[in-house]
Parts: C-alpha cells; sequence; structure tokens
C-alpha cells in the first residue's frame, strides 16, 4: 500500500544557523474535475492573482507535483521572476509523508537562507495511512490547526534557526466557487 511504510518526520524544523527560511504554501488555482484537468477559467484567474501577490516576496525556487493544475498555477509566476523549479514526479508524490519529509530537508539544504513555493494538492488521501501532500507538508512544518487546503489559502511559514517556526495564514485572489 502506498505510504503505509513512511513515517512523517515530526521534529522541529530548523533554518540552517545564521539564515531563515521562509516556505510559502497553497493549493493549486481552480480546475474542473478529473484525474488531472487543465486550470479553468477562475484557476487562470487566480494564478495571475497569486503571481501578482508574490512577485515582489522574492521566491527563488518553486516546487509542485508533476501535475497540469500545478504547473499552470506556477506558470505566471514562473514568467515574471524566473525561479528554480522542481517538479516531484507522479510516483515521488505518490507517498505524501516521504516527499513531506523530502521536500522539508531538500529546502534545506539547498535554499536555506531564501523563500520558496509549494504549489500543493489535498491528495491522494488514504484513510489512515496518508493525506494529501499539503497537509503532511504542513505538520512536518509543525503546522497545527487547518492546513492550506481552500483554493485562496495562502500560508507563509518562516523557519527559524533558533526557535520553532512561524505561521502566518492569509488569503489571496477572492473567494473560490470551489472552496
Amino acid at each position: 500500500m502506498i505510504g503505509s511504510c513512511t513515517v512523517l518526520d515530526t521534529g522541529v524544523v530548523y533554518s540552517l544557523p545564521g539564515t531563515t527560511t521562509t516556505i510559502i504554501m497553497v493549493r493549486h488555482a481552480e480546475r474542473d474535475e478529473g484525474f488531472d484537468p487543465p486550470l479553468n477559467e477562475e484557476g487562470l484567474i487566480r494564478a495571475q492573482a497569486l503571481a501578482d501577490e508574490l512577485e515582489d516576496d522574492n521566491v527563488l525556487a518553486i516546487y509542485y507535483p508533476d501535475l497540469i493544475r500545478n504547473h499552470q498555477t506556477a506558470d505566471p509566476l514562473i514568467e515574471r521572476v524566473n525561479p528554480e523549479v522542481h517538479v516531484y514526479s507522479e510516483v515521488e508524490a505518490a507517498d505524501t509523508k516521504a516527499l513531506a519529509n523530502d521536500f522539508v530537508d531538500h529546502v534545506l539544504a539547498n535554499h536555506a537562507g531564501e523563500t520558496v513555493l509549494w504549489i500543493g494538492n489535498t491528495g491522494p488521501f488514504i484513510e489512515d495511512v496518508q493525506e494529501g501532500n499539503l497537509q503532511e507538508i504542513y505538520r512536518r512544518l509543525g503546522g497545527t490547526g487547518n492546513p492550506p487546503v481552500l483554493y485562496r489559502d495562502l500560508y507563509f511559514i518562516t523557519l527559524h534557526d533558533d526557535e520553532a517556526p512561524t505561521f502566518v495564514e492569509t488569503t489571496y485572489g477572492g473567494p473560490s466557487s470551489l472552496d
């Protein structure tokens, strides 16, 4: 069973000494039903709103699973700021606990002191085994309460080198017809 052997690391996440790292988390923008549909009209507007919101936040890397809706959510910001882009394959993204552990480790090893964006998903969900990558990464970073699973959610997680992460939960692009 996918994810049945992976354990989510739940230790406090610190940025490397002398650095502060920011991870921004959002759900992909709106799309129609189906396995891997493109963004719908509302989603294309939201993807532009995300680029408007983050254009001046010095996002140096964007990470997301290899799904059309995630690519299309990232594209407007990629065009504006030309960040490094890291795409997780469908196989890598299937075990969301392993993905969460790998993502956090990779960010700390390669982007300490920088700002990165995670564009995630609420699945694949397997009852009593794993939740979506947004939920697992949020928990891996020490998040409590609601993870950023609404289309309008925009979370900023600051990893400090000497204290537990801090979380700022905000929104962007207005209400969604799918939330």
